[in-house]
């Protein structure tokens, strides 16, 4: 299987800036970079590296596929980089949030990606995934998706609270506190997460678990989407989903019928009368 990302910076080709470009892409490869590294178990400072398949003025045009898939990672994680890659810049052209499956900090190279971009498509940016030569993705970049960015990343709340969900993401290092990502599964955000020392056990226990409760700081947006946690606590959860009696309580739980409508399952109860 052969996966490409193609980039299409537009513009007149005598007012392009060749450092801005070159810095453009750059930010791109930086980019895929973090999402590869929230995809996978463990962090890692190598990711996959890359090449030219195809590079030409227009005022800039490159394609870009694999070279060497790093270590900690596999195709399949490759080609979900790319298209999450491109169906976010998709995303944060049309509204001020964090794309779905990115971290804070991808939404903030994302904005490094698209800064330099203009107000329109003629001077903005094209960018596609194809795998084996079908396109899979394509979206149309300008100036907007990075104003909406930078508003997207914008502190506005803290709050103590919890999310459920698996970690990923792993990030040691003798002179920083671990970071993690938390996949919830409610809601399908990705939210780096801080560990104190004081945590490191849990932490360990609770690493590769596929169901885990985080209790912390929680750092919100305007659109109170999750920026990013700081742990006070790692509980241990089912790997199974249970409800609880006060989630029962919210509302009517569809499987609770054994896939029967609601006369049926009365009439059951009631012994067929």
């Amino acid at each position: 299987m052969s996966v490409e990302l193609e980039l299409r910076l537009r513009g007149p080709r005598a007012g392009m800036d060749a450092r801005e470009s070159l810095r453009t892409v750059q930010s791109v490869l930086s980019l895929l970079h973090e999402l590869e590294n929230s995809e996978t178990a463990r962090s890692s400072r190598h990711g996959t590296r890359w090449s030219f398949s195809d590079l030409r003025l227009g005022s800039l045009t490159c394609v870009l596929e694999p070279l060497r898939i790093a270590e900690h990672s596999d195709y399949r994680i490759v080609e979900r980089v790319l298209r999450t890659a491109v169906s976010g810049l998709g995303e944060a052209e049309t509204a001020e949030r964090i794309p779905t499956g990115w971290t804070a900090r991808a939404a903030s190279l994302g904005q490094r990606v698209t800064r330099s971009l203009g107000a329109s498509p003629d001077v903005g940016m094209f960018v596609a995934v194809r795998a084996d030569g079908v396109e899979l993705r394509r979206a149309e970049v300008t100036q907007r998706a990075a104003l909406h960015l930078q508003a997207a990343t914008r502190a506005r709340l803290r709050t103590f609270g919890s999310r459920r969900g698996r970690l990923s993401g792993l990030v040691e290092g003798k002179h920083r506190r671990p970071r993690a990502v938390l996949r919830t599964e409610v809601g399908g955000e990705v939210i780096p997460v801080y560990f104190g020392d004081d945590l490191d056990t849990e932490l360990r226990r609770a690493w590769r678990r596929d169901r885990v409760e985080v209790t912390g700081e929680i750092t919100e947006n305007a659109h109170g989407q999750v920026i990013q946690m700081r742990a006070a606590e790692i509980e241990l959860l089912p790997t199974e989903p249970q409800l609880s009696d006060d989630d029962l309580r919210a509302g009517f739980w569809p499987d609770m019928t054994g896939g029967q409508d609601a006369v049926d399952y009365l009439e059951a109860l009631r012994g067929g009368n």
